[in-house]
């Protein structure tokens, strides 16, 4: 199972890092992390919570995975963290992913939720996206 969810938020990332849209709002190399680095510059984003559900037909096993990915963003208002999100939903929003080890059957935007953080500075977004694979 870890290496189907490692697989499949690998080929996010590939995505993400390859797109130009992307770049223009994250840089290059777009700051897309799986562990924030101490000081990061903002804008950048991060992957977040990641929730799976089994599915399987009668045949083969897979999952259908709602993947997190965070944004945080510094500018004053929410446009540059809606900007990613709309760019994100670009690259990824039925994408044919390339997935290590299986078969993509979706790749889809499941929703996004934006909000001022605590410190009253930072704006954060979270994009969610649903992964359907099952083994090849």
């Amino acid at each position: 199972m870890t290496d189907a969810l490692f697989n499949a938020q690998q080929a996010v990332f590939d995505a993400l890092a390859a797109s130009t849209e992307v770049q223009a709002l994250l840089g290059y190399p777009a700051r897309i992390y799986d562990h924030v680095p101490p000081g990061a510059v903002f804008p950048y984003a991060a992957f977040g919570p990641l929730h799976v559900e089994p599915y399987d037909d009668k045949f083969t096993a897979g999952f259908e995975q709602i993947l997190s990915l965070n944004i945080w963003s510094r500018y004053r208002g929410g446009k540059e963290a809606k900007d990613i999100v709309q760019s994100f939903y670009d690259v990824l929003h039925r994408a044919n992913l390339s997935v290590s080890g299986e078969v993509l059957l979706a790749c889809e935007f499941h929703g996004a939720d934006l909000a001022t953080d605590n410190d009253g500075l930072t704006y954060r977004a979270v994009a969610r996206f649903s992964i359907i694979t099952q083994s090849s």
